[in-house]
């Protein structure tokens, strides 16, 4: 098999991936566990974070939490505790460790399904209890702002006669940052260098010190920079352009001939062996939560999707979730199962 059939039937085994995990949000419904008793844990719960401050999933915990008690949704009081290291595996071991521990969650982020496929190790994501994905985020590929490129398509032709010296700041090894790094690859040809952080926080760093050319964030994370001269946006990685009016002129990656879509879920994990009371105690957090105005809000200002994964069906869902981050890794040549 030529190298170029090869890389056209790994383009379109991620394709099919990128259906399922675009289309499961429209065909999720959110069903609470039946018939049971609920009770909250006592003390003070830990949010387990699996990378360093101000990365993605910390954000969102952080602001999930403030509105949690603000509001008078849980009195237990929240604390956020950032654990980075290993593509998560610091902070998966450190929740695992504690089977029936009802006071420690752990925040559920795409290193839970990617770092054991690009390690080669033991799943974990179906190790812990899950309790619900409620928040999505769709990406934005972005360039320094000075850089002669000005849209993904130019940085593809710039990097086409300069093999591996475009480089990508992200997170872990074959977490999201890598796996569009690689799908752009798939899609044109081109060698790009990856360069990992701890997580999202140290990488945007690195990006913003002009040590990188290129960055994938979140719309939330990119339209700062954007306005403050800082990034240029070079793609959104959607099935289609966003319509409010400061996202209207960043074009898809598709319409530049760069057919790469991708997003990403988060949401909360607890320990194993969680009592289903508590479990059924969360869900009903969760959903005081999805209907409360001041999250609402927040979902609507950071531009985040906010379909809602919840009790039955769960369990089944987050296997969908791991297959289809499977078939990407498998595709860019990361995985290791």
């Amino acid at each position: 098999m030529t190298s170029l059939s090869m890389r056209w039937r790994h383009l379109l085994t991620y394709l099919r991936a990128a259906a399922a995990v675009f289309g499961a949000v429209s065909l999720m419904t959110a069903t609470p566990s039946e018939a049971q008793t609920s009770r909250a844990p006592k003390g003070s719960i830990e949010i387990t974070v699996g990378c360093s401050a101000g990365c993605t999933p910390d954000i969102l915990m952080r602001r999930a939490g403030k509105i949690w008690n603000e509001e008078g949704i849980i009195e237990n009081p929240i604390v956020i505790v950032n654990r980075p290291g290993g593509g998560m595996t610091a902070a998966m071991n450190y929740v695992l460790k504690r089977p029936g521990d009802e006071n420690v969650l752990m925040s559920l982020a795409e290193p839970v399904f990617s770092t054991p496929i690009v390690q080669g190790t033991e799943t974990t994501y179906d190790k812990f209890t899950p309790l619900s994905v409620f928040i999505q985020t769709q990406l934005i590929v972005v360039g320094q702002p000075d850089h002669p490129a000005k849209t993904l398509k130019d940085m593809v032709e710039y990097a086409r006669s300069r093999p591996r010296e475009v480089r990508m700041a992200g997170s872990s090894a074959g977490g999201t940052d890598e796996q569009v790094m690689g799908l752009i690859e798939l899609a044109t040809g081109v060698d790009l260098t990856f360069i990992p952080h701890s997580g999202g926080g140290a990488a945007q760093t690195t990006f913003l010190g002009g040590n990188t050319e290129m960055i994938t964030l979140t719309i939330d994370e990119a339209l700062p920079h954007i306005a403050a001269g800082k990034a240029q946006p070079l793609a959104i990685l959607n099935p289609s352009r966003r319509k409010a009016a400061e996202l209207k002129d960043i074009p898809t990656a598709k319409e530049q001939g760069i057919d790469v879509l991708w997003g990403q879920v988060f949401g909360l994990l607890a320990t194993p062996e969680l009592d289903p009371a508590v479990v059924k105690w969360w869900e009903e957090k969760i959903n005081e939560l999805v209907a409360n105005e001041a999250w609402k809000k927040s979902i609507a200002d950071n531009y985040l999707g906010d379909d809602l994964y919840i009790g039955k069906g769960l369990s089944d869902q987050m296997k969908a979730f791991h297959e289809a981050r499977l078939r990407v890794l498998r595709a860019i040549g990361a995985a290791k199962m």
